[in-house]
């Protein structure tokens, strides 16, 4: 039991070093030093967890991509019921108001990976499948309008989303929660 519990506390304190590092120096300038230093650890153990940086990162990265997904299919379900398909003023509350409270919780990780062109890619890509599968659930289509060809439709939505969670997250503050919802929905209706 002792083993286990110095574990998650060498996890907590290289996640610890990982966001305030990646916060102040960037991730590009982040070193496996740095962190071994910030965390009080020896590279040895460092090196008993993660590869090196890059692993490091990706398992983060990972470890968000997961719970991210979690979170949106445990509630998509929900969103269907609250909703009929012929509602004009369709909205995906149950499932957004989960991830703004996911992103809540993680504010500082995901404030970092943020910047990595790679995790944004996977976080769109991740969104895209769930908007796919919400609007192939309320439309029998993925289709999301007649007016634009598809995949602009959809580049609008996504890039929509996710840069006002950018500016969320880049603007430091967690304050926002309550209001950011309701702004989500908004923005990508």
């Amino acid at each position: 039991m002792a083993t286990h519990q110095k574990i998650i506390n060498t996890e907590r304190k290289i996640k610890q070093a990982f966001i305030y590092l990646g916060n102040t120096k960037g991730l590009e300038k982040l070193t496996v030093s740095d962190v071994t230093k910030y965390a009080h650890i020896n590279r040895s153990t460092f090196y008993a967890h993660y590869e090196d940086k890059i692993a490091l990162t990706r398992h983060f990265e990972d470890e968000v991509l997961n719970k991210m997904h979690t979170v949106m299919e445990s509630n998509l379900a929900e969103t269907m019921i609250n909703q009929r398909a012929d509602d004009e003023n369709l909205r995906t509350y149950p499932a957004v108001i989960q991830m703004i409270q996911f992103i809540h919780q993680e504010f500082d990780l995901i404030k970092v990976l943020m910047v990595d062109a790679q995790f944004y890619d996977a976080v769109k890509d991740q969104l895209r499948q769930i908007i796919d599968r919400d609007l192939f659930m309320v439309k029998g289509s993925t289709r999301m309008t007649a007016k634009l060809p598809d995949n602009y439709a959809h580049e609008i939505v996504l890039a929509s989303i996710l840069s006002v969670v950018q500016v969320w997250v880049h603007q430091g503050t967690r304050n926002h929660r309550k209001k950011f919802p309701k702004l989500l929905c908004e923005c990508s209706t």
